[in-house]
């Protein structure tokens, strides 16, 4: 009786350590799920960005509005935490993103141009100048804090040449 309790006690601490392990696991992977959607959302924002500004014939001014800044401005938007506060704007991503919290969020820099060395003609007319981008986005994940508050966000940053 007593051999038989204690191999009873064995397997209920064997049982009771594999549930915890199982536990840990299941929510490590609902982790590593939770910022792999964070990642995609923000590669969706970046690839909206880059579409806007490959597809645009006139872009308009980055003047500090509306998600459009100079470089190095200090009017951008700060990403602190899950929320970024609005400098002057950003822009949230349009398209549809089943599973997420809250659509991606971005702003572009226009950073300096140049004309490349030796692009000029016997005739003196220089070809276009070659503008640089840099992107910001923080995208979020599927699962909420206690406060509402996306649990993942992950942000990307890209520096893209226009044509």
């Amino acid at each position: 009786m007593i051999i038989a309790m204690i191999f009873l006690l064995l397997m209920t601490l064997i049982g009771t350590t594999a549930m915890r392990g199982s536990t840990m696991q299941e929510r490590m992977s609902g982790n590593s799920r939770d910022w792999n959607l964070a990642f995609q959302s923000a590669e969706a924002g970046l690839r909206e960005a880059e579409n806007f500004l490959l597809t645009t014939a006139v872009l308009p001014d980055f003047d500090g509005t509306a998600g459009r800044y100079q470089m190095n401005s200090p009017l951008t938007p700060v990403w602190v935490g899950n929320a970024p506060t609005d400098g002057n704007g950003f822009i949230t991503y349009a398209g549809p993103l089943p599973g997420i919290t809250a659509p991606p969020r971005y702003y572009m820099e226009e950073l300096s141009s140049i004309t490349p060395a030796g692009t000029e003609t016997e005739t003196g007319t220089p070809l276009e100048e070659i503008f640089y981008f840099r992107i910001t986005v923080m995208g979020f994940g599927a699962a909420l804090d206690d406060f509402g508050n996306p649990v993942a966000s992950v942000v990307l940053s890209t520096v893209y040449r226009s044509r």
